[in-house]
């Protein structure tokens, strides 16, 4: 069952996965001898790996879940939800006829991180498919829906007494390049600001840059301590050019575009070339800021992930920011992805870049980007917004 699947999945993590060499014996190891449910049973071995941005895609996703959980002390709590009949706040005692604690027992690669504090129940929830409510109450878990569980609308607000800005991906350049360019006089001459990426589900680190410079000061040098290998195949290289020359159309001339093209450049360049190295040894990024005397706070949990790792991690290098919540998603040990054909329903996504900080120990791997203030998950959440409610509290102190 699967086979002409499965042969293209192993000849993908063989010849595409930039990972394979550091990961090899785990990959040799997993079993895809039983496979019945393809899209549980594969992620089940893939999150062996332990490789967030390594994952099978459902594109057509006819039915959604409808809800996102967050387990406490072996209790798990639905914290949304687009089902009118599960409300947030319900507690979930049963997933499919299985209790929390044998899921969390029987299903630990689903679940795919170790620490309780960051299980990732959405897996587990697609293959067993119903939840019974603590009432007693079976409620099956997909729904047809134009809702979405995470939101999608970039925000700047001007409140009484500071910014706040929600940036829930970086997936729209454009479009967030076009929101900070309309409220730049409004970003001039504000001087506290909270920035929202809870949840924040990544992008293009492109499209986070103009913000950064009401949030650095003049002339800040921010170092990078290490480059990346890149797997140049010649299906990476087709789907990138092809990506990049569609956003390319939809740019104003400017540093964005022009970044763009560069980086579609050294497509062209490499093209095929396989694993490719680039030198550690990289110019510092000049981040000319115009930020003095600000108070920005960020808001940060473990949903944040991949540009949303990458942007946490830069704003703490300004001394106007104090990034409060809980650690971040922790991606970009590998990143940089395509999508490759399994199926008519199912592909792989699959990085093509190499942080080269593995080679000296450094990883965001099951850790992300810690706050510099963290505030644990507790029920309070479900009734308030217990980390907005800190950000106002310390943008006005």
């Amino acid at each position: 069952m699967f086979k002409t699947e499965l042969n293209l999945l192993n000849k993908y993590l063989n010849e595409e996965y930039v990972g394979f060499n550091d990961k090899k014996d785990i990959i040799t190891s997993m079993d895809f001898s039983n496979i019945h449910d393809f899209f549980p049973d594969v992620t089940e071995q893939l999150n062996k790996l332990h490789d967030p941005h390594l994952r099978i895609i459902d594109k057509l996703n006819t039915k959604k879940i409808s809800i996102l959980c967050k387990n406490h002390n072996n209790r798990l709590f639905v914290v949304k939800s687009i089902d009118p009949d599960i409300s947030i706040g319900s507690e979930i005692i049963k997933i499919g006829e299985h209790s929390i604690q044998d899921i969390i027992e029987n299903d630990a690669n689903l679940l795919f991180d170790p620490n309780p504090e960051r299980y990732e129940w959405h897996n587990v929830l697609r293959k067993y498919k119903t939840v019974t409510i603590k009432n007693g109450e079976v409620k099956n878990i997909f729904i047809a829906s134009n809702d979405e569980l995470y939101d999608e609308e970039y925000r700047i607000e001007n409140h009484d007494d500071y910014i706040f800005i929600r940036l829930p991906d970086f997936k729209n350049v454009n479009a967030l390049h076009e929101l900070i360019k309309q409220n730049s006089n409004l970003l001039k001459r504000s001087k506290k600001f909270i920035i929202d990426v809870r949840d924040n589900r990544g992008g293009s680190d492109f499209a986070y840059f103009p913000l950064l410079e009401y949030i650095f000061p003049p002339g800040y040098i921010l170092n990078i301590d290490y480059g990346l290998t890149f797997n140049y195949t010649k299906k990476y290289c087709d789907y990138m050019i092809s990506k990049v020359d569609k956003d390319l159309m939809k740019m104003d001339e400017g540093e964005t575009k022009e970044a763009f093209k560069e980086y579609r450049k050294r497509m062209s360049d490499n093209y095929g070339k396989g694993m490719t190295k680039f030198d550690d040894d990289i110019e510092p990024i000049v981040l000319d800021g115009i930020a003095q005397d600000i108070k920005v706070i960020v808001i940060a949990n473990e949903r944040c992930g991949s540009s949303g790792d990458n942007f946490v991690e830069t704003v703490k290098h300004s001394e106007f920011v104090t990034v409060i919540g809980r650690a971040t998603k922790g991606m970009n040990d590998y990143s940089n992805c395509s999508y490759l054909y399994l199926n008519d329903q199912f592909d792989l996504l699959c990085p093509y870049s190499r942080y080269n900080g593995l080679d000296h120990g450094v990883s965001m791997a099951l850790k992300g980007i810690t706050p510099d203030i963290e505030i644990p998950w507790t029920t309070e959440e479900l009734s308030r917004d217990v980390l907005l409610e800190k950000a106002i509290q310390l943008v006005n102190e």
